[in-house]
């Protein structure tokens, strides 16, 4: 990967939420991430893909 993995402080930043709400959620969404040691860390590109999945907003019928 050619882009530096994201911690829990920039993970939470980029999607707007506090990093509390990225530890409490992250097994509950299936954020997907994996952990160096002890600290969670995440791929930008599987963060994007991610959201295009998971999160996108519902088109009104």
């Amino acid at each position: 990967m050619d882009q530096p993995m994201w911690t829990v402080p920039t993970l939470a930043d980029f999607l707007g939420k506090p990093v509390s709400w990225v530890y409490d959620n992250h097994e509950k969404q299936a954020i997907p991430s994996f952990r160096v040691e002890q600290q969670l860390r995440f791929w930008p590109s599987e963060i994007k893909h991610w959201l295009d999945n998971n999160c996108r907003e519902r088109e009104a019928v």
